[in-house]
C-alpha cells in the first residue's frame, strides 16, 4: 500500500515537473518569437513603413503614447506615424525584453526601449524608457497587439518625445458599453479601494493593493519588481499631508481567466483652484484574482498624456 502511494506521489510530482518544463519551454519559444517580431519592428521604424508597422495591431486596440491622447483606431495610428516620420527621422530604435508572460491566449511583454532621432528642434535627440505590450494570438497562431503603453524612465518635458509636434485628437472612448457588467463591477470595486488609499494619502494601503510579486512601470521611474521595491515607492508618493483626488476611466477590459486586463485613463489633482496641481494620463493594468476572488494589481504601466498643470497664487 505504501509502495502504491509512493508511486502515485512520484507520478504526480513528475507530471507537475513536466508541466512546469512545458510552460517554461513555451515561454522561451514565445520570447524568441517576440524578439524576432521586435527586430522587424525596429527596422520598419527606420524604413518608415507605416502600413507594415500598423499591421501588427489588432482591429481593436489601445495605443498610449506619452504626452499625447490615446489612440484607438488604425487610421489614427497611421496618421500618427506618418506625421511623426514626416517631421523627423528615427536613427536607431531598440527594444530589450525584460519579461514575457502567458495569460490565456495572450502574451504580456515588458521591457525597455531607446530611440535616437533627429528633428528640427532636436538634431540629436534620445528618448528612452519602459514599455508594456499585450499581444493576442488568434486561431491561426498569429500575434497582434491589443495594448501598448510606453514612457520615459526619468522626467522629461513634452518637447523631448520624438513626435512632440504631432497633433492627436482626443476622443472620449470608454469600455462601459462593450464589457460584461459583472466584470466592470469587479474592476470598480478594486478601484474604489485604490482611490480611497490615494485620497487618504495611505501609502501602505496603496501598496497592499499589489500582489507580492507585482511589476510596476510607473511614470518617470525605473521598472520596480516585487513588494520590496513597490512599497517604498507608495510610501513616498502617498502621505497623510499629500493626498490626491483621482478618477479612473476604462477604455478596454479583457477577461483572461484568473486575470483581468484593463486599459484606461486617469485624471486627478491635489489642492484647490488657487493652490495645487492637475494631472492626467494613461494606465495599463493586469489584475490578478486571489483564491478568495479579490482582485490585486499584478502588472502595471502608466504614462502622462499631458503636462502637469500647477496652480498657485
Amino acid at each position: 500500500m505504501i509502495r502504491v502511494i509512493f508511486i502515485i506521489t512520484l507520478t504526480g510530482a513528475l507530471n507537475i515537473d513536466l508541466k512546469s518544463q512545458s510552460i517554461t519551454r513555451n515561454l522561451d519559444d514565445s520570447r524568441i518569437e517576440l524578439e524576432a517580431i521586435n527586430s522587424s519592428i525596429e527596422q520598419l521604424y527606420l524604413m518608415e513603413d507605416v502600413n507594415a508597422l500598423t499591421s501588427f495591431y489588432a482591429s481593436q486596440f489601445t495605443f498610449f503614447p506619452e504626452y499625447k491622447p490615446a489612440i484607438f483606431e488604425i487610421k489614427v495610428l497611421n496618421k500618427f506615424f506618418k506625421d511623426w516620420f514626416a517631421a523627423g527621422d528615427v536613427k536607431v530604435y531598440k527594444k530589450k525584453i525584460s519579461a514575457v508572460e502567458a495569460y490565456s491566449d495572450h502574451l504580456l511583454e515588458l521591457g525597455t526601449f531607446s530611440v535616437h532621432y533627429a528633428s528640427i528642434k532636436k538634431p540629436q535627440g534620445e528618448y528612452k524608457g519602459n514599455y508594456m505590450v499585450l499581444w493576442r494570438r488568434d486561431n491561426d497562431g498569429k500575434l497582434s497587439i491589443i495594448s501598448e503603453t510606453f514612457g520615459a524612465d526619468t522626467y522629461i518635458e513634452p518637447e523631448v518625445v520624438p513626435y512632440a509636434d504631432i497633433q492627436v485628437e482626443a476622443i472620449n472612448f470608454t469600455a462601459i458599453d462593450h464589457v460584461n457588467k459583472k466584470l466592470i463591477a469587479e474592476v470598480e470595486e478594486f478601484d474604489a479601494v485604490v482611490l480611497k488609499a490615494v485620497a487618504n494619502g495611505d501609502g501602505n494601503a496603496r501598496a497592499d493593493g499589489f500582489t507580492k510579486d507585482a511589476i510596476l512601470l510607473s511614470t518617470f521611474d525605473s521598472i520596480r519588481v516585487g513588494m520590496e521595491y513597490i512599497r517604498p515607492k507608495m510610501l513616498k508618493t502617498y502621505t497623510p499631508d499629500m493626498s490626491y483626488i483621482v478618477k479612473h476611466y476604462y477604455n478596454r477590459i479583457y477577461e483572461l481567466g484568473d486575470y483581468v486586463f484593463v486599459a484606461g485613463h486617469y485624471k486627478g489633482g491635489w489642492g484647490d483652484s488657487t493652490k495645487g496641481g492637475r494631472f492626467e494620463g494613461n494606465m495599463s493594468n493586469l489584475l490578478k484574482r486571489t483564491k478568495n476572488g479579490k482582485l490585486l494589481m499584478h502588472r502595471q504601466a502608466g504614462n502622462r498624456d499631458s503636462k502637469l498643470v500647477l496652480v498657485s497664487n
